[in-house]
């Protein structure tokens, strides 16, 4: 899901992001994803084999006011991206030289993070379905 949400992020495909994303997040993506530089959104976007790392940041089951039980899991991940931003941006960026056949033809690639948080209703009845509540790619889409 983050390898497909932050491609179509990059893209600006956001009208495809309905039934992934909250309303909430994808009003605010939407604000924010029209400001972005073009290097910005091209660093957004994660291919599934370039996540070097994932972790669970948070996991939170808790009911609402109606007695409707959820489970929420912020997830960190740290993916590598080709994207032509400068050396010092953005601030947690770690910049690698990777060389493919010959010492003459290198290629830069960004160690980007990113927090996504799903969540899913486990109420009886509830669709199984999950939904991103938070979306943040820092110094990036801020």
């Amino acid at each position: 899901a983050f390898s497909v949400v932050s491609k179509l992020l990059s893209q600006r495909k956001l009208d495809l992001l309905d039934e992934l994303v909250s309303a909430e997040v994808l009003q605010v993506l939407k604000e924010k994803i029209s400001l972005l530089p073009e290097n910005h959104r091209d660093a957004l976007a994660a291919d599934i084999d370039a996540i070097m790392y994932t972790t669970e940041g948070d996991v939170r089951i808790y009911y609402d006011d109606d007695g409707r039980k959820f489970v929420s899991i912020l997830m960190r991940f740290w993916y590598l991206n080709g994207a032509n931003l400068p050396d010092e941006v953005p601030g947690e960026t770690k910049v690698f030289q990777i060389v493919f056949g010959d010492e003459s033809t290198k290629e830069k690639r960004h160690l980007l993070t990113a927090n996504y948080e799903f969540q899913r209703e486990f109420t009886e009845g509830a669709k199984p379905d999950w939904t991103i509540t938070r979306i943040e790619h820092p110094r990036l889409l801020e």
